[in-house]
Formats: C-alpha cells, structure tokens, sequence
C-alpha cells in the first residue's frame, strides 16, 4: 500500500461510501497523506477533514473536473486550492446543474429502450451527493434490469452506447484558470482514458498551464508509469498518484492506497503541493 492516495471519491459525488469511511479507510490502509476529489464539488471536504485530523492525516483540498477537448472527455484533478472561492463554488453549482439536465436525458432514452427509471429515484439514489451516471447505474441495478454498475456502463451508459448523453463542459483553459485564480494546481486525470492521442493533449494542456500528470494510477503497469513520468520530466510537471476508488465493486477497482506509488514519490508531490499551493491541507 501507498501512504499517499490523491483520487478518492465518497457519497458527495459518485461514491458509496462517506467521507468519513473513507479517511477511516485510508488510515486503516496506512495511507497517511491523501485528497478527497469529488466530480464538481467540494461538499465533502469539511466532513473528510473532521475525520482527517481524528485520524492523524493531512487532508489536500482536492476535486475532479470534467473538461473536453475536440470529442474526447478530459479530466482535470485541482489540489491545494482554496475551498471557499465564490467564482469556484459558482463553477460548480452551474457543472451539477449540467449533471441534472444530463441525467433527465439519459432516464427519457433508457425508458425508450424498455427501462422505465424515475428520475426522482436516480436522485434518492444520489442523496446529497452530485448526481452523476454511476447513479443511474445503481437504479438500472435496483430494478433488475443490468446485473451490475459495470454492465450498465458497458451496455448503455459508457461512451459511445445507447445513453450516452453529453453534457456541456468546461473548456480545459477555463478550469485551470480557475484553480490557478484559488491558489491551486492543476494535473491531468487518468490520461489514457483520453485516447490515442492523450501524449499530444496533455502538450496542449501543460502550454495552457496545467502542472502534472497523474502517474501512478491503479492499475497501470509498470510500463505505462515509466512512460507517463518520462513525459512529465521532459514536460518539466510533478506527478500524482490515485487509485480513483469509489467503492463501486467494479472489475479494475482498487482499496484505497493501493497504487504503485513510492513513498519518495509520494514525498515530491507533497513537497510540490507545499511549494505551489495556497492550501496545502485542510483545518478543522
């Protein structure tokens, strides 16, 4: 296990479990630095850092951004910014409120397809959290009409199946201006989930300013972590580490720190969070 994990999601977006599951999670795990990255909020920060400071873990501010780039969905991971900017906030109560038309989308073609849903059931399901597609899944799940959240994704929530709906996003610019504005950092999420041509997008995004690339992600192997670092070292950009847990039971998921991510790595990031960042960790 790594002793730093910086792409976590919980119940305030599209995790299973709480904030607080989470830290305790993370600490049982022996992870003793780490970052809450919710889809487009920041609700769970001030709960995972009561939690956090229990625990002994330093908490990074952290959240997920959905961006695009041409057809391909981007994901940007922001740290160290500060929670309570009102432009940021505002940000994201205008991304959830693209999340909810999007949802409403997807129940219409799914009920065309022979899957009634209620939408009201999809944000039940959701409780408190932002609402998302993993939400939708679980109410295809609860109803019988998939075996699990990943074949819903396969069948007709992922890219390029029957409800797969767009929704507007942010133009990557835009999104690392506005961490930068909060005293943040900006890393490129997941990159091979871009494409093909993920190397030539994250050259784009570094000259729009973005600072690292998530190296070491769950489950690449060893030579996909040897080449995200070479690009982040030519590309002179910090790396992070993730294991993107959401508790969601799928195939490819991993515990919480369990990451091919060395303790000296782990150090750098940290060092850069420090060295770059307004809020390097949260107080309770």
């Amino acid at each position: 296990m790594a002793v730093g994990d910086f792409h976590l999601h919980s119940t305030a977006s599209d995790g299973v479990q709480t904030p607080t599951w989470v830290m305790e999670r993370a600490a049982a795990n022996g992870v003793r630095v780490l970052s809450l990255t919710d889809h487009d909020t920041t609700d769970g920060l001030a709960e995972a850092a009561a939690a956090a400071s229990r625990l002994g873990l330093r908490l990074i501010p952290g959240v997920e951004i959905s961006t695009e780039v041409g057809k391909a969905d981007v994901h940007l991971l922001g740290f160290g910014f500060d929670p309570s900017g009102p432009r940021l906030q505002e940000f994201f109560r205008w991304q959830r409120e693209g999340r909810l038309a999007r949802v409403e989308k997807i129940v219409g073609i799914l009920r065309d397809h022979g899957m009634p849903l209620e939408t009201k059931r999809v944000l039940e399901i959701a409780g408190e959290a932002t609402v998302g597609r993993p939400h939708v899944a679980r109410a295809l799940v609860e109803k019988g009409y998939v075996a699990s959240v990943q074949e819903a994704f396969d069948l007709w929530l992922g890219n390029g199946k029957p409800a797969d709906v767009n929704r507007e996003k942010l133009d990557p610019q835009d999104a690392i201006a506005i961490i930068h504005e909060h005293g943040g950092v900006v890393f490129v999420a997941h990159p091979v989930f871009i494409g093909e041509d993920y190397v030539e997008v994250i050259r784009m995004l570094r000259g729009l300013g973005a600072d690292g690339i998530e190296t070491y992600y769950k489950h690449y192997p060893p030579e996909t972590v040897a080449q995200h670092a070479a690009l982040a070292q030519e590309l002179g950009m910090a790396a992070s580490g993730g294991s993107d847990f959401h508790g969601l039971g799928n195939p490819d998921d991993r515990d919480i720190g369990d990451i091919p991510f060395p303790e000296e790595r782990v150090r750098e990031f940290v060092d850069f969070i420090d060295a770059n960042c307004a809020c390097g960790a949260i107080e309770v």
